[in-house]
């Protein structure tokens, strides 16, 4: 975790130790166990949220939760001042990889980050579009914005407005029953970087765990 100190004796971190299929990207991530739209959404039946992996990782990894806690009040209560935005140094960074957004403070924030570092491209995953649409999209050349579908097996999604991507999870029954649908989502995101280019792939497919494929 890197820790991004501010003028006002606060700070917010940047994970650089991500797992699994994220591993050797960095991300700038937000508590989902605070953020009322992430609990709203874990009590709607049908929805993915429901096995939530942010929940679990926050409950399990304290230092997680405790640094996520304090980047949803510091990104989400007053938008950053140029000179309190971080330099960021990679080719490709995650906004929200745990968490989701917050409100528009967060977005703007998100954004400003965004327009501080042209070099590095951003991609946010959202599902929370009631921010974004609030107020308008704001389109960068190096800022992706990404829908994450609400539900298992989304048959293709509609792209909303202003969008670059949707991005959708499917158990193998399903695609077994719909074979057009391409899973394109690789294993390793720093070696694929489908979602984190502008490019003409408006739908990214991902197989789900095995854990997680209805019988």
């Amino acid at each position: 975790m890197i820790h991004c100190a501010l003028l006002n004796g606060q700070s917010f971190g940047i994970t650089n130790e991500m797992s699994g299929k994220m591993e050797g990207m960095w991300s700038l991530n937000t508590s989902a166990n605070i953020n009322p739209f992430c609990l709203k959404m874990r009590e709607c039946a049908g929805v993915i949220c429901k096995s939530c992996y942010t929940k679990s990782k926050e409950k399990m990894q304290v230092n997680c939760h405790t640094a996520w806690v304090n980047n949803y009040h510091v990104l989400s209560e007053n938008v950053l001042k140029d000179r309190e935005l971080p330099i960021i140094n990679q080719q490709v960074f995650r906004y929200s990889a745990h968490g989701e957004l917050i409100n528009r403070v967060h977005y703007k924030n998100l954004v400003k980050i965004a327009e501080a570092n042209p070099r590095t491209m951003f991609t946010l995953w959202t599902k929370h579009l009631a921010v974004v649409r609030d107020g308008g999209l704001i389109r960068l050349k190096n800022l992706i914005h990404v829908f994450s579908t609400l539900r298992l097996n989304e048959l293709k999604p509609k792209l909303p407005k202003g969008f670059d991507k949707a991005f959708s999870v499917y158990s193998r029954p399903f695609i077994r029953e719909h074979a057009d649908i391409k899973i394109n989502c690789a294993k390793s995101c720093n070696e694929c970087r489908l979602c984190y280019e502008k490019n003409d792939v408006a739908r990214v497919n991902e197989l789900i765990k095995y854990s997680g494929d209805p019988k």
